[in-house]
């Protein structure tokens, strides 16, 4: 079938194509667009909690120094270490930021406001999202430093310790949609999964501040110890896209947490204005971990990853499949069916109990205290 297009007489699949890489040029612009103006809403949050102004000298109340940083980065010389493999070095800051954008093919902002609706959509996500650790780690060993190397071992170590709680905990919230597409994960919350699952949103939440190198988990990047970490070597237009790939990923993530877990566009829970107001939320809360917490030991980040989460989790998942079980005989819901509202309140009740009793139990382990008083020590010293 033919349509008529300006003139020209296009096949029905070349305007499908048309139109699918204009929505991805519209989309991926936007998201530049949110990413440089992210940069100048963290610098302003995080003075405002460190008492100082930030930056306030380009435009109205300083809101075009993320462009105006832009601009000198993009025109800055780009220099390449005379040892480093230049190839791999180039090609790094790409392999770094593609799968940050990629993870927005597959988000729903809306009932049919989505690029591709996958049905292993958040399995996608989470697949994706790991391939940025083969940028950083390329990046660390491209560059011929040891100070690089040492920060992409660092992320590497720590994407893997981290990537594991992650995806466990999703599986909770999985279980209880019955499935890995994430309009049905949205769809599937007639109460929001914050208070039916809220150890998974905890361990999620810290999870992927490991995953995105935030405070308190930016080991990689340490600029007390290894100078800027697997970055050390690169300037200008690459460094850039580095940088700008932290608050990309940081608003991906913040937007698939919102997703799983505080109803997403939900028409219930406001739509997608509301959505976007709690995947700003979520951003603050990372932008508050990094104007209040000091960056604690490498063995104390990887201790707390496969000691403390990895075994909540999965314990976790057990009690979520036997709560499933439960709540399926009690209320006559068969296997395959959405869970009711009065099956999601019931399990709130029991993992809310369940959580709160893990706060109270979490304070007498061992470890765990002498790292709570550890990290009160540096507070205090940097007070």
């Amino acid at each position: 079938m033919q349509i008529e297009v300006l003139g020209l007489f296009l096949s029905e699949q070349t305007v499908s194509h048309v139109m699918m890489a204009i929505k991805i040029f519209v989309l991926i612009n936007i998201l530049l667009i949110i990413t440089t103006m992210l940069t100048y809403a963290e610098r302003r949050i995080v003075a405002r909690m460190q008492n100082r102004i930030g930056p306030n000298r380009v435009g109205p109340f300083g809101v075009l120094q993320g462009f105006a940083d832009l601009v000198k980065l993009v025109t800055k010389e780009d220099l390449i270490p005379s040892n480093a493999d230049k190839i791999i070095f180039s090609l790094a800051p790409i392999m770094i930021m593609a799968p940050a954008l990629m993870m927005f093919a597959v988000m729903p902002f809306s009932p049919n406001l989505v690029l591709a609706d996958l049905d292993i959509g958040i399995f996608y996500v989470i697949a994706i999202a790991s391939l940025g650790s083969l940028g950083v780690f390329a990046a660390g060993w491209a560059s011929n430093s040891k100070y690089s190397l040492y920060g992409a071992v660092r992320g590497v170590a720590q994407l893997i310790s981290y990537e594991i709680p992650l995806v466990l905990s999703v599986t909770a919230v999985v279980l209880l949609a019955g499935s890995l597409n994430l309009q049905d994960i949205v769809g599937a919350q007639k109460l929001p999964f914050i208070f039916v699952q809220p150890l998974a949103f905890v361990i999620t939440l810290f999870a992927v501040a490991a995953e995105l190198n935030r405070t308190p988990f930016d080991l990689n990047e340490a600029d007390s110890e290894i100078v800027a970490g697997f970055h050390t070597e690169y300037s200008g237009t690459k460094f850039a896209l580095i940088y700008g790939t932290e608050f990309l990923a940081a608003f991906g993530w913040s937007l698939v947490i919102a997703l799983l877990f505080l109803g997403g566009w939900n028409p219930s829970f406001g739509g997608l204005f509301f959505l976007m107001i709690k995947t700003g939320s979520i951003l603050f809360l990372f932008f508050w971990f990094r104007g209040t917490w000091p960056r604690v030991r490498i063995d104390q980040i990887l201790a707390i990853a496969w000691k403390l989460m990895f075994p909540i989790a999965t314990v976790n998942i057990l009690i979520t499949g036997a709560q499933i079980l439960f709540v399926q005989q009690v209320f006559g819901i068969f296997p395959g069916e959405a869970l009711s509202i009065q099956a999601l309140s019931v399990i709130s009740v029991m993992n809310i109990g369940l959580f709160v009793l893990l706060l109270f139990i979490l304070p007498f382990n061992k470890g765990l205290s002498e790292f709570e008083n550890q990290m009160r020590v540096h507070q205090k010293g940097i007070e």
